[in-house]
């Protein structure tokens, strides 16, 4: 296994562990009183980790994708991961946005996010599995 394939792999892993993380959160801080400590939570794992470590995966994966055989499995396992990068940047401005929202005590808007927070979670947490899966059953 090349050095640039473990750290693509790695930062696979960091992204997937940053996504249970937050899962944990949401799971584990319910109601108003704990909706701005949660949000802020989930605004520093995006920016901090979660973000960086799907910015390294798709540099690392462009670059990866340079040296690879095309074919059906190599385009669905970039679709899958694409898929999920592109609904984990959306989400992360939606975690800015209800982060927002409770700093200033808008529930209305806090609300509407967090709901469509948790549908593109799942949008990237199925991207992100399917890309995993693909890449392990080529493997």
């Amino acid at each position: 296994m090349s050095r640039l394939l473990l750290l693509h792999l790695t930062l696979g892993g960091l992204w997937l562990g940053c996504l249970l993380t937050e899962v944990a959160f949401e799971r584990a801080l319910v109601g108003r009183n704990h909706a701005l400590v949660l949000a802020r939570l989930h605004r520093r794992v995006d920016l901090w980790v979660e973000a960086p470590a799907v910015l390294g995966m798709l540099l690392s994966g462009a670059v990866l994708l340079r040296g690879a055989a095309p074919g059906p499995w190599l385009w669905a396992k970039v679709g899958a991961g694409l898929l999920a990068a592109l609904a984990n940047a959306v989400c992360v401005v939606v975690v800015l946005r209800r982060c927002a929202a409770a700093e200033a005590g808008r529930w209305g808007d806090f609300d509407r996010a967090d709901h469509l927070q948790h549908r593109l979670g799942a949008v990237v947490a199925v991207g992100l599995l399917a890309a995993l899966v693909l890449g392990g059953a080529r493997a």
